[in-house]
């Protein structure tokens, strides 16, 4: 008896862990999402192309599905060829308010010409931090 309450906790305390940590979106794995973000964030697209001085350029479309406004911290972090961070104020983590059923794109421009990849992360405001989310201004 005390076995298969001891395994049905395990699993349930395993289950509420996966909904804590932040995901990568299936269909743009450029995005990680925080748990929070996931339950308003709406995603219609990740563009990616070059800018006039022919650096990268990415971006992402979303909108705020819920009924309340939100507000979104999110940041662009910049690769080089070897996958290494490019550290620098292009990294900064910012902040957008987010109107009920409002269409927003966030886009950047790399910092230089050394950047060929990004990652977009998309947290909620009031997300708790966690290692992947170290630094954020709340």
């Amino acid at each position: 008896m005390y076995k298969t309450a001891a395994v049905a906790m395990a699993t349930v305390l395993t289950l509420l862990g996966c909904q804590t940590r932040p995901q990568q979106d299936e269909l743009y794995p450029q995005l990680l999402i925080g748990p929070k973000a996931q339950g308003y964030l709406q995603i219609e697209g990740v563009q990616q192309g070059v800018a006039s001085s022919d650096l990268l350029r990415a971006g992402v479309r979303l909108y705020n599905r819920s009924r309340t406004e939100q507000i979104l911290r999110y940041r662009f972090s910049w690769f080089d060829a070897q996958g290494f961070e490019l550290k620098g104020l292009a990294a900064r983590w910012e902040r957008q308010v987010l109107r009920p059923n409002e269409p927003v794109t966030l886009d950047r421009v790399a910092p230089g010409p050394n950047a060929v990849s990004y990652r977009i992360q998309l947290f909620d405001l009031q997300s708790p931090t966690a290692s992947t989310t170290q630094g954020i201004d709340g």
